[in-house]
């Protein structure tokens, strides 16, 4: 799993090198025991697995997308890039207990109490999914959920300006 995530990582920063030349955008990858790093020119990505994981997106997620109360972590991705490097944004991936529609309405919840409006809702049958972004903040989320061993398993995604 961890090198299919640093495979995943060093293939998107490697692809923003695209026109630009080779050795000056080369990414470095720092491996660790709880996952790795990923710099370029234009921007970094950590990939968090294992222990590590639950604390690393208690410390990266903002307020509109915080892990959902009582989940377990299973990986998180924080990055910052961008042609100017003025983005950062992330991803965790974790199991609740909670069911998809409970989950979907907890950040239907936050994304609004923080103004974000909703862009999508959908129901695919076996997965729910949710958007919502503020174009005057630059912020943005999406929540997609499927249902796992009578609870939930979720992928959070969110954007935001770097700070």
């Amino acid at each position: 799993m961890r090198l299919v995530i640093a495979a995943t990582a060093i293939a998107a920063l490697s692809l923003t090198a695209c026109g630009k030349k080779p050795e000056a955008d080369k990414p470095s990858v720092t491996v660790n025991a709880n996952g790795y790093t990923v710099k370029g020119n234009d921007g970094s990505a950590t990939i968090t697995t294992g222990a590590g994981a639950a604390s690393a997106a208690a410390a990266r997620t903002p307020d509109f997308a915080p892990v959902y109360p009582g989940a377990t972590v299973e990986s998180t991705i924080a990055g910052v890039g961008s042609e100017n490097g003025e983005a950062q944004g992330g991803s965790v991936v974790f199991n609740t207990k909670a069911s998809p529609q409970q989950v979907i309405d907890f950040y239907k919840q936050k994304t609004g109490a923080a103004g974000l409006a909703p862009q999508m809702s959908a129901d695919m049958g076996q997965a729910l999914m949710f958007a919502a972004s503020d174009d005057a903040t630059k912020r943005g989320v999406q929540v997609i959920v499927s249902g796992k061993d009578g609870g939930s398993n979720v992928t959070v995604t969110w954007a935001t300006p770097k700070s």
